[in-house]
């Protein structure tokens, strides 16, 4: 009976996490270049002994049986999906089509990597994205002397000027990851970091100038999964009150005396 307290109170925690994640994606379905979270499930004898082994030697681990407690949160992922590109018309705005990610540095001098493309050129033509972070070309950040007349070309390249004084300055540093699964996400939505350093140069990612990445957020299956893991929280919640009075039931009433 204990064992279907467990089960139930195991449900419940990992319904909350998936409801935590969808509110979340929810609330930044209108964010620029955002990708959604999602969170996997496996059983939880399993992820507890992967989660031992992960500190020590298995072989010293004496195995002497396990019970299946229900399931548990094994680990929190990002979807890095290509999200649909929406023109604006804006010369300081780069869409990515691909897996590439710009490449910014914070006030401490760290490199994140986002895909929010929303950039803006300061009075001194530096090109900043929305939080002021200076966006990073192949030369260090990006300067632009003429923000009426540059242009971005699919793989990154500045070209400032008109005509024959039309000079590349610069190249946007887009950098593509084999597994983003191993990047860390960072100061709210839209960042992530490299921590491993495993960031590549990118060969299949293009510009487009005047348009920003949307979220890959799908409201209809966001909402469709709030619903499923709301209902799924709910029966684990009565499942917890019928134990609980099954126990009562157990510890007060049976042999009772009359």
């Amino acid at each position: 009976m204990l064992r279907s307290l467990y089960i139930a109170t195991n449900s419940m925690d990992v319904q909350q996490a998936k409801l935590n994640t969808v509110s979340n994606n929810l609330a930044n379905i209108d964010t620029t270049g955002y990708k959604k979270n999602d969170v996997e499930i496996g059983n939880f004898p399993e992820a507890l002994k992967l989660a031992l082994e992960a500190k020590g030697p298995a072989g010293k681990r004496e195995i002497i049986g396990e019970a299946n407690l229900g399931t548990m949160i094994t680990k929190e992922v990002v979807i890095t999906s290509q999200g649909p590109l929406m023109e604006t018309g804006s010369n300081t705005d780069f869409g990515l089509q691909g897996r590439g990610f710009f490449a910014v540095e914070d006030p401490d001098g760290e490199v994140l990597y986002t895909r929010d493309g929303s950039f803006y050129i300061d009075a001194e033509g530096n090109l900043l994205n929305g939080d002021g972070y200076p966006v990073l070309g192949e030369g260090g950040a990006i300067t632009i002397e003429d923000p009426q007349h540059f242009l971005i070309k699919e793989d990154g390249t500045i070209v400032v000027g008109e005509g024959e004084d039309a000079d590349e300055v610069d190249k946007l540093q887009i950098t593509e990851f084999e597994d983003t699964s191993l990047l860390k996400k960072v100061d709210g939505n839209n960042y992530f970091m490299d921590p491993l350093g495993i960031g590549e140069p990118a060969t299949e990612t293009r510009v487009s100038q005047g348009s920003l990445e949307k979220s890959n957020v799908d409201l209809v299956k966001e909402v469709a999964d709030m619903i499923a893991t709301a209902r799924i929280y709910e029966s684990s919640h009565k499942l917890i009150q019928v134990t609980d009075e099954l126990l009562d039931k157990s510890i007060n009433q049976v042999g009772r005396v009359k």
